[in-house]
């Protein structure tokens, strides 16, 4: 029996190639991605697991606006290592004047964190993760016994 060992790549086509070309170098970029390889039409990035590819759509795809809920693409997750990089992330977008569609926060219960945006055509992105929150621990002090010699 075949067995799926990880995801290689993934090919998202775009709009306007250049435009998310810049989109996804600098999020990709702050992800850990290096560019990989780079065609006229094509530009993939990898962050040593997987490729994460952009292609420019073509003319007939480039009529249509992305709509979530068509046949295809519904979003991407990236997933994350500790709920500071999903916030950390959320900072990155803000700053960087991109689409957030839903802020750092949990969702689905406490245990999934996660922030929502979205690239130039609108295609909903994630950084997430499974994890519980921290929990705090009370201070305490301890006092110390003095103890006399009589």
């Amino acid at each position: 029996m075949a067995r799926v060992v990880g995801i290689d790549h993934l090919v998202l086509s775009v709009g306007d190639f250049a435009r998310s070309k810049e989109f996804y170098g600098k999020l990709l970029g702050f992800l850990g991605f290096k560019l990989k390889y780079e065609y006229e039409d094509m530009t993939g990035w990898s962050n040593g697991k997987t490729l994460f590819w952009i292609a420019a759509a073509d003319a007939q795809g480039k009529r249509h606006k992305y709509r979530k809920g068509d046949i295809g693409f519904h979003h991407y997750a990236f997933e994350l290592s500790s709920r500071k990089d999903v916030d950390q992330l959320g900072v990155f977008l803000e700053q960087n004047e991109m689409t957030v569609l839903d802020p750092p926060g949990e969702y689905y219960g406490d245990s999934y964190y996660a922030v929502y945006f979205a690239d130039p055509d609108g295609m909903k992105l994630e950084g997430m993760i499974w994890a519980p929150p921290v929990k705090k621990r009370r201070a305490t002090t301890r006092k110390k016994a003095k103890t006399r010699k009589s």
